[in-house]
C-alpha cells in the first residue's frame, strides 16, 4: 500500500476536521443549553437584567393613570458585567505505525477523545460559571435521595419549577442536568409509569433520558452525583465565541499525524433567577 500519494494528506485532514466536529455536536452536554453569539473581542461585557417584575411606584403607580395624564415610567436597572474570551484545545499524535498497520483502531479513537476531551472542558467551565454565580437560586433536595422514592423526583421538579416561576411566571421549557449515577432511578420512576423516555421517539437534547413532569432530564458526568442543575434553556446563558471548534493537522511522514482542536468562548449568566442548583443533603 502506498499511503502517502499526492493529495492524501489534505484528504485525512478533511476527514479529521469532519469527524471531530461531528463529534463534538453530539458530546456537548452544557453548551446545548445556552444560547450561543459570536464575538469580536477578548474582552467583552453583558448586561445583566434586575429579575423584578416592575411595580408602580409613589407618584408613579401602573394602577389608575387619570384620564389624559401621562403614562408612568418604568424603572429599570441593568448590570454590566465584563467577560473574556478563554482558550480551549487539546492534540494527539497518531504514530505511523498505528495508521498503516490498523492493529488497533488507533485513528478513530483518538479523533473521539480528542473531541470528547475538548467538549468537557467547555462544559465543565460552564457549569463552574453558572453554579459560582451568587445570584442563582440554591436549595437542598426536598424529596431527599431520589433513589429512595421515585415520587419524590417530581416532587423536587415541581419545587425547582415553581422557584423559578417565582421571578418569571411564563417560563416553560425547563431542563434538569443531573449526574448519569442517577439515571436508573430517573428511568425507574418513568418505566414504571408507563411514560416514554423520549417525546415523539427522538431526542430534544444530547444524553436526555426523559421527560418527567414535563422537565427534559440529561446527564452530565460535570454535574456533581449530589446535586441537580435546573435551568430555563437558551434564556439563561450564553456562550460567546470568538471561533468555534476548528482542527488542524501535521503530518510528520513515517511518524506519524499530529491532531489539534481549538476553540475559544466564554460564558455569560444573563438570567441566573432562572437557574436552581439543589444539593442533596445526608
Amino acid at each position: 500500500m502506498t499511503f502517502y500519494e499526492p493529495g492524501e494528506d489534505v484528504v485525512r485532514a478533511t476527514v479529521y476536521d469532519t469527524a471531530i466536529k461531528q463529534l463534538v455536536k453530539y458530546a456537548y452536554k452544557m453548551k446545548q443549553l445556552v444560547s450561543v453569539n459570536s464575538a469580536s473581542s477578548f474582552k467583552n461585557y453583558f448586561f445583566r437584567e434586575q429579575t423584578s417584575v416592575p411595580e408602580g411606584q409613589s407618584g408613579n403607580a401602573i394602577k389608575g393613570i387619570p384620564r389624559g395624564a401621562d403614562f408612568p415610567n418604568a424603572v429599570l436597572s441593568w448590570e454590566q458585567v465584563t467577560s473574556r474570551i478563554e482558550k480551549y484545545g487539546l492534540s494527539a499524535m497518531i504514530d505511523h505505525e498505528d495508521l498503516i498497520m490498523n492493529n488497533i483502531d488507533m485513528r478513530n479513537r483518538t479523533i473521539l477523545r480528542i473531541a470528547e476531551g475538548v467538549a468537557k472542558a467547555v462544559d465543565s467551565e460552564i457549569y463552574s460559571v453558572i453554579t459560582n454565580d451568587g445570584s442563582i437560586q440554591t436549595g437542598t433536595l426536598r424529596g431527599g435521595y431520589w433513589d429512595e422514592s421515585s415520587a419524590a423526583i417530581i416532587k423536587d421538579l415541581a419545587f425547582m419549577k415553581a422557584q423559578v416561576q417565582a421571578y418569571y411566571d411564563n417560563a416553560k421549557n425547563f431542563t434538569a442536568v443531573v449526574h448519569p449515577n442517577v439515571a436508573p432511578y430517573i428511568l425507574h420512576y418513568i418505566y414504571e409509569k408507563g411514560a416514554q423516555a423520549t417525546q415523539s421517539g427522538q431526542q430534544a437534547f444530547n444524553g436526555q433520558i426523559g421527560s418527567p413532569a414535563g422537565v427534559n432530564i440529561i446527564t452530565s458526568s460535570v454535574v456533581d452525583a449530589s446535586y441537580a442543575l435546573f435551568v430555563v434553556p437558551k434564556t439563561f446563558a450564553t456562550w460567546k465565541e470568538v471561533m468555534p471548534l476548528e482542527t488542524d493537522i501535521k503530518v510528520d511522514k513515517f511518524k506519524g499525524d499530529t491532531i489539534t482542536a481549538c476553540e475559544y468562548g466564554v460564558t455569560e449568566v444573563h438570567e441566573p433567577k432562572q437557574v436552581v442548583l439543589l444539593q442533596v443533603l445526608a
